[in-house]
């Protein structure tokens, strides 16, 4: 031997059981940072892939400039590619169509197409003469086109406007929702067929210009710059928020308050890794105690034991840090593959097995820096241990004992575990700190399932995929075409709805206008989960009732009669419930009844539908979805709400996942290290309990010393930990969901049961382990244990 750092290899082997804690909690805290770094990062690739598909690849959009200053834009090295855009008939209200369907009509450059949208043209290309142009894809199908060929569009005065097809285009959720067609022109033809103008200004046409900026430039200094150069106003120049929010670029005042609240929680993270190995190092270098004093009898400098401790940790981290990232890479790619089942319209392009290199690096940092950190302290410690106490076997016991144990109030085993827990301070906090940030992690993180709930709205039960409306709002869709559209293999549930619209009504007295709706089986079973009182049962079979919707008006309640004036019949309608929302929003001071299909018609002596909505099974294709087209014909609106609903869905599950995610990560985190913090300590001290069962201490009351000292942690840190969390949990409620929606904090009850049920837990199953092994052992193997 050499150097006394080649008795590292030696303690590693012969200490291999006692130092497997101290490397698990190295790869627990390097699995914490990595899997929810990973788990952050491919969140945020897939937002951006989202935002790309569904707001565009763009970054800023500036308003009223000349096109002087649009050059003069367009040639800065920060700008990648730029266009001016504008939209005729967005709407659908100025009487532009094609084959009578209303018609958007898009001027642009192609890099609007090419550089700022992804995958937008699906065949042919940009227009590159004049009166080309791209259409929407549900054109090319509903008109049976080619590329060549003719179309020809109605101005609203009279005259026609005739273009040549260049290519098709994806088509887009508005689009598709409103059931009209879409065409894209270069600018110039756009300017030329652009109504009341000739040779005005970009503002003229309704053109805003579009940029998009390189990956490395830091846009909000070159917008600050740009502002500045062409002496722009604040209202001139909007940002892609939700873009240039994920690329963490974005200058919006409620983005930054979400960068501070992440920077907040993602710092929570790394000193949750730093004290689960702190705590570790410290219980695993107090039970080596008198190994280091001997070496000191043997001739080691304290800095030389302190060096032999640093590379006994970094040791572990050899084997700790790959385990942990290989872990934390497992459970992002589970993630991942789940979106991509889940959600595959929009999670398609995330990779099966990515790799997050941010993660990966936080990962082999955190654990290198937190080893290298936590063991500074026990260095010292093992240090300061002299050759006399190791010789003497009283190295564990170097500090006089000031306060004895409180045995006025508990009986001598429960005093002895509160005094166990106390008698150490820096062990103590290291416990008690252990266990709260457990809870404030807990706590803060909480904060984003409500922010998920303000920000995205999951679809409801009764969110169709296709609707068949009427256009004037008449009731003429035959129960025909409902039933052969239930009879559809590719359709899961279709239903339809009667509306008589701003009735005359009297109630209680007063007179009032009422929507009236007819419901069926499906609609009335989703009414149930909006029932305020009352019975949905009762209107389904009894004629002449109906359920009311609430509003601020409050106009009816349950038992009241509604008096209805239809033509010129009176009838009346009692009301057997009352529910608190519906799909439908009725013009102000109007309020909605809903009733059965029976009581509708006898009410109104109207038989057809005005809406059906038809939910698509889940392996229906696009020939099945155009097969219900052309059975619904052209006389109705076929509107296609799929592409919106699938960005609803897309969002909610990639938010979901990850948050839900990192919730229940903390949770086993939270689990794993009260039982590994509980078991070192009670190792720490074995040989303090072979002596009191040398004394005549029994099993049981070792037990319950055990249980006393695990309850002081417990308790402390949870007191300590919900009041810390609490105070940030309102922090970041305040500035993630107060700041934007006004609502008010309250106090998180349900999730502080939770935290406080999973601590319990914690507890009770970090106390068998150590009991169990009290039991087994006899006095001479305790007394010697190491």
């Amino acid at each position: 031997m050499k150097s006394y750092l080649d008795l590292v290899p030696i303690s590693a082997k012969v200490h291999q059981r006692q130092n497997r804690m101290s490397v698990f909690c190295i790869v627990l805290a390097v699995f914490l940072v990595t899997a929810i770094f990973g788990m952050a990062d491919m969140f945020i690739r897939s937002q951006i892939m989202q935002a790309r598909m569904e707001y565009g690849d763009w970054h800023i959009a500036v308003r009223d400039i000349s096109e002087e200053q649009a050059k003069i834009i367009s040639v800065r090295p920060e700008v990648t590619a730029s266009s001016w855009y504008g939209v005729l008939n967005f709407r659908g209200d100025q009487g532009y169509t094609l084959s009578g369907k209303e018609v958007a009509i898009c001027g642009s450059e192609e890099s609007w197409i090419t550089d700022m949208q992804t995958d937008v043209i699906q065949e042919g290309a940009f227009p590159q003469k004049d009166q080309e142009a791209v259409i929407t894809e549900n054109a090319k199908t509903a008109l049976g086109l080619q590329i060549g060929d003719s179309i020809l569009v109605d101005t609203p005065e009279g005259s026609k406007l005739e273009f040549i097809i260049s290519g098709f285009s994806n088509n887009f959720s508005k689009i598709m929702k409103e059931d009209s067609y879409g065409i894209f022109l270069t600018t110039k033809e756009f300017r030329s067929i652009y109504p009341g103008v000739t040779n005005g200004q970009p503002a003229d046409y309704n053109s805003l210009y579009y940029i998009q900026f390189s990956a490395q430039a830091p846009i909000q200094e070159t917008i600050r710059d740009l502002k500045s150069q062409l002496e722009l106003s604040d209202k001139q120049v909007s940002e892609n928020t939700e873009l240039l929010g994920l690329l963490g670029q974005s200058g919006d005042v409620f983005m930054l308050q979400i960068y501070g609240s992440a920077a907040v929680l993602f710092s929570l993270v790394l000193l949750a890794g730093v004290m689960m190995i702190a705590s570790s190092l410290n219980s695993n270098v107090a039970r080596r105690t008198e190994f280091f004093g001997m070496m000191r009898c043997l001739g080691a400098t304290p800095k030389q034991v302190m060096r032999l401790v640093h590379k006994e940790a970094l040791g572990w981290c050899k084997f700790a840090i790959p385990l942990g990232i290989g872990m934390g890479v497992l459970v992002i790619w589970v993630l991942c593959a789940m979106l991509r089942y889940l959600s595959p319209a929009y999670f398609i392009g995330m990779p099966a097995f990515g790799i997050s290199l941010p993660s990966i690096l936080a990962g082999i940092g955190i654990g290198l820096f937190t080893v290298l950190l936590a063991a500074r302290s026990p260095a010292k410690r093992a240090a300061s241990v002299s050759p006399l106490a190791a010789v003497s076997g009283n190295a564990n016991s170097l500090k006089p004992v000031g306060k004895a144990a409180d045995t006025a109030h508990f009986k001598i085993d429960t005093s002895l575990g509160f005094h166990h827990a106390k008698v150490s301070k820096k062990n103590f906090i290291l416990m008690v700190g252990s266990f709260s940030l457990s809870i404030v992690l807990f706590l803060s993180f909480s904060v984003t399932i409500d922010f998920m709930h303000h920000t995205l709205t999951p679809l409801k039960p009764w969110t169709p995929d296709l609707s068949i409306v009427s256009t004037d709002n008449s009731g003429f869709i035959s129960n025909d075409l409902l039933a052969n559209l239930a009879e559809n293999p590719s359709v899961k549930r279709v239903y339809g709805r009667m509306f008589a619209y701003n009735i005359p009504a009297t109630i209680n007295g007063e007179e009032k206008r009422i929507d009236l709706i007819s419901y069926e089986k499906y609609q009335f079973q989703w009414a149930k989960d909006y029932l305020l009182g009352g019975s949905v049962k009762a209107v389904q079979q009894e004629n002449n009732t109906g359920l009311m919707v609430f509003n601020q008006q409050n106009m009816a309640q349950i038992g009241d009669v509604v008096a209805l004036r239809i033509g010129q019949d009176s009838s009346n309608i009692n009301i057997a419930g009352l529910l608190s929302s519906s799909p439908f929003n009725s013009a102000p001071g109007v309020g909605t009844i809903i009733c059965s299909e029976n009581t509708f018609r006898q009410l109104t002596g109207q038989t057809d539908y005005t809406i059906m909505d038809v939910q698509l099974s889940k392996h229906a294709t696009e020939a099945e979805v155009d097969e219900i087209h052309q059975l619904v014909g052209t006389g109705v609106t076929f509107s296609d709400a799929r592409l919106g609903n699938r960005s609803v869905i897309g969002s909610y599950y990639a938010f979901g996942f990850f948050i839900y995610g990192f919730m229940v990560l903390i949770a086993l985190i939270t689990i794993f290290n009260i039982v590994n913090s509980i078991g070192m300590s009670v190792s720490s001290r074995m040989k303090e309990f072979g002596i009191f069962r040398a004394i005549g201490l029994s099993n049981r009351q070792l037990i319950r010393m055990i249980i006393a000292e695990a309850l002081t942690y417990a308790v402390t840190g949870s007191i300590c930990g919900g009041m810390v969390g609490l105070m940030l949990n309102k922090f970041l409620y305040m500035k993630l969901i107060t700041f934007h929606w006004g609502e008010s904090w309250r106090p998180p009850i349900a999730e502080m049961i939770i935290i406080t049920a999973i601590v319990i837990l914690s507890v009770i199953l970090a106390i068998r382990g150590p009991a169990k092994r009290i039991r087994s052992m006899s006095i001479a193997d305790t007394i010697s244990a190491q």
